[in-house]
This record gives structure tokens, sequence and C-alpha cells, in this order.
């Protein structure tokens, strides 16, 4: 007996964390502004020392306004600079 479309009705994408296993993101942060000068694009960066906050929250029910429901798991302030004269 075949399996009709009511049983093959979506396909889920699963985003929870594996326990016990370390799971890496990365995220760009633009820190330059681009403009276009002559015809030719330049990049100038806004400044040199910025602050980044990271925080992660639980969200059963998908919604940070839920009374009660979302907890915030870790937070983590860095302060980060660019060194001029890099490659």
């Amino acid at each position: 007996m075949g399996r009709g479309p009511y049983e093959k009705s979506g396909i889920l994408r699963d985003t929870s964390l594996p326990p016990m296993r370390t799971v890496t993101e990365k995220f760009y942060i633009p820190v330059y502004k681009e403009s276009t000068k002559d015809g030719k694009m330049s990049r100038d960066i806004i400044t040199n020392d910025f602050t980044v906050d990271v925080e992660l929250w639980y969200l059963p029910y998908g919604k940070k306004e839920d009374e009660g429901n979302a907890q915030m798991w870790q937070k983590v302030t860095k302060t980060l600079s660019i060194e001029k004269g890099g490659k």
C-alpha cells in the first residue's frame, strides 16, 4: 500500500541545538559605509572601536512577548577594535 500526498505534506527543518555538541554560526557585521566617488566604489570605516552585545534566548512558542515563557540563556558583551595597516 502506497502513501498518499496527505502523508507527505511538508518538509521540516530542524533548528534545535544538538545535545553535548558545540555549534558554531558566523554573523557578518558591516563596519563600513560604501560610497561612490568619481565612478569608483570606496569603503569608509565607520569606527575603529565598537561594542558587540550577543544574547541567546529560548523562545518556546517563537515569541519573545509572551509573559514568563521566554528565557535568556546567555549574554556576552565584547569590545572589538580594527587594527590599521592589516592585510
